[in-house]
């Protein structure tokens, strides 16, 4: 996949096929389309990140898609994407504290998988992060995704933005703690909703995304 197409096209189209075939009840999407942001800002976080600014330019400041094929059993998913009036505000609006590591004073959420965690980037005066990063309000640390922006959006269609993709990864780049559940969960239920999916395919697209194998 590459830019010539937009990522929620692609995660749109998966979704829907599922819902077609009755593998998904409950499928929903939104997104705003004013940009509410000064361009520099976008521009300036385009040059670590690319691929940001035709997104929010051309398609829509702020999207959200959810859906279910058991919601009892919270089988299902989501990705919210921040508008860039919050993305770039100088407030950090998380509940963060002078004894927390220094790097969450500058991050920003660019997705809201859940009501209890983020995916950031880390936007400094001088400086901004190559990679994304994950974030629960259980601890407040901030975990190293190791991907960046298009590596994120391309992840999320792979994962077709299951519930806590985003720990999966971190439980397969550690191989302990964090995500040990959820992975199970994942490599479980994603096969009867996706008949294409592997595992084997998901880690590959992974590996072949990782900023630490591109160095």
């Amino acid at each position: 996949m590459n830019y010539t197409f937009f990522f929620d096209d692609d995660l749109f189209d998966l979704l829907s096929e599922a819902k077609e075939d009755k593998k998904i009840k409950n499928f929903e999407s939104w997104n705003n389309s004013s940009l509410k942001v000064k361009l520099e800002d976008l521009n300036r976080l385009d040059i670590v990140h690319n691929g940001i600014k035709k997104y929010y330019e051309k398609r829509s400041d702020g999207y959200e898609l959810e859906w279910y094929s058991d919601k009892k059993k919270a089988i299902g998913g989501k990705m919210k994407l921040a508008e860039t009036k919050y993305l770039f505000s100088e407030e950090n609006y998380l509940l963060y504290d002078e004894e927390d590591e220094e790097d969450l004073k500058y991050f920003r959420p660019l997705d809201y998988p859940t009501p209890e965690t983020y995916v950031g980037f880390i936007i400094k005066p001088d400086v901004i992060y190559n990679s994304l990063y994950y974030m629960s309000v259980s601890n407040y640390e901030l975990n190293n995704l190791d991907l960046d922006y298009e590596g994120y959006t391309q992840m999320a269609v792979e994962a077709r933005v299951f519930n806590h993709w985003q720990r999966v990864l971190l439980h397969y780049m550690n191989g302990e703690g964090i995500g040990s559940v959820e992975t199970e969960t994942f490599k479980t239920e994603m096969p009867k909703i996706f008949p294409d999916w592997t595992w084997e395919n998901f880690i590959a697209k992974f590996e072949s995304l990782r900023l630490s194998n591109k160095k």
